[in-house]
């Protein structure tokens, strides 16, 4: 079986968001920015070779974590708010 980390999606999709909201779509004299189009298509390439390598894995549920998650106290959106600025305070 094939190893490695697979990185949450919201990394890739950030990078293309960022990328679309700082790089122009054309040059000046009305040219592609190419250098703007191999980036995305290298994001997206990244992409799609992930989607093959998590297709390597085989995960199979463990029951006693799946009853100790289920069994676990929901909090609110307020009490996991002011849980989250007691771990990390606003500045």
């Amino acid at each position: 079986m094939a190893q490695g980390v697979v990185p949450y999606l919201r990394t890739f999709l950030s990078e293309l968001l960022m990328m679309h909201l700082t790089m122009e779509d054309y040059l000046e004299g009305g040219e592609i920015n190419l250098r703007k189009r191999n980036a995305e298509y290298e994001i997206m390439r990244e992409i799609l070779l992930l989607q093959v390598a998590a297709d390597n894995y085989n995960l199979n549920p463990n029951e006693q974590f799946g009853a100790w998650f289920r069994d676990l106290e929901r909090l609110s959106e307020n009490e996991s708010y002011i849980l989250s600025c007691q771990l990390e305070p606003r500045s």
